[in-house]
């Protein structure tokens, strides 16, 4: 896009572009890379309509459309993503934060209230790390810690930690490997759900450039989910609790694997915005 164009005009062209390349939502997509490379809030965005680029943010707004233009995520292309009003770092490494998992962090908030002691907390499969740093942000009497099976992951997770100055401990694992028994009060997990069937419908979006790792688990996509709720119902202290966020239609699926472990017991399912059931919510009994 031609330096000359002031920051409306960029904003006109751009969209044209972006749809004839069928992205969708191109403005608001737009919008958030102009706000980002001109360092306002995404509402102040107008207010630099008839303003023109310096070099630097002709360069980068340029950068940003072509990349747009094949798919790619407008939080990847900026580098970063809001999650229960705090910024985090966001690329390839992990899983873009979805909105419908600041639903697990208000869940597991809620239920850290209600334990008398200093509580501890895992986060397991923590990607960007922004459940895990949330929670040590809402809760700062727990002590919390995250797990990743992926390095890259957790380097990303760290990087997030330190620049919002929460203490968080990570552990490259497998899920709860290494966790004694009876040593935890709460795990959360946001673990991948789709099925392998399912991977090749997912939108072009997702499917070419969020981790495949992130997103599939087996051919119902319940793999994952049913090897933590095993090893959950061995870490998690008697009282304790367990919350999934989990796919569409998979509730009475995951109900079964609960009811499959003596020692956890199904509570509630909480919907998300779409009215689709979204987190899972069990506890270990007294």
């Amino acid at each position: 896009m031609a330096a000359e164009l002031n920051w409306g005009e960029w904003l006109a062209r751009g969209r044209q572009q972006l749809m004839a390349a069928g992205v969708e939502e191109a403005n608001v997509k737009l919008r958030w890379v102009a706000a980002h490379v001109l360092g306002c809030k995404l509402l102040d965005v107008f207010r630099f309509a008839a303003q023109m680029p310096s070099e630097a943010q002709a360069r980068a707004r340029a950068a940003a459309l072509a990349r747009l233009a094949t798919g790619e995520p407008v939080q990847y292309v900026i580098g970063e993503t809001d999650f229960m009003g705090l910024r985090f770092r966001c690329d390839a490494r992990a899983l873009i934060p979805r909105p419908e998992t600041e639903l697990l962090v208000g869940e597991a908030e809620e239920f850290l209230a209600g334990v008398p002691h200093a509580p501890v907390v895992v986060d397991v499969g923590t990607g960007t790390g922004c459940v895990a740093c949330a929670l040590a942000k809402r809760v700062p009497r727990a002590r919390v810690l995250a797990t990743d099976i992926s390095a890259d992951a957790l380097d990303l997770a760290q990087e997030n930690a330190r620049e919002l100055g929460v203490s968080v401990e990570f552990r490259q694992a497998d899920l709860l490997e290494g966790f004694a028994p009876g040593s935890v009060d709460l795990v959360v997990a946001n673990l991948p759900y789709v099925g392998e069937e399912e991977w090749a419908g997912l939108a072009r979006n997702v499917r070419d450039f969020e981790p495949r790792l992130a997103l599939v688990s087996g051919c119902d996509g319940l793999t994952a989910i049913s090897r933590l709720v095993s090893m959950a119902a061995d870490v998690i202290v008697p009282s304790g609790g367990l919350m999934l966020e989990i796919g569409e239609n998979q509730a009475d699926a995951v109900k079964d694997l609960l009811c499959q472990t003596t020692r956890l017991k199904f509570q509630k399912l909480v919907f998300d915005y779409a009215g689709q059931a979204r987190v899972m919510r069990a506890m270990r009994p007294a």
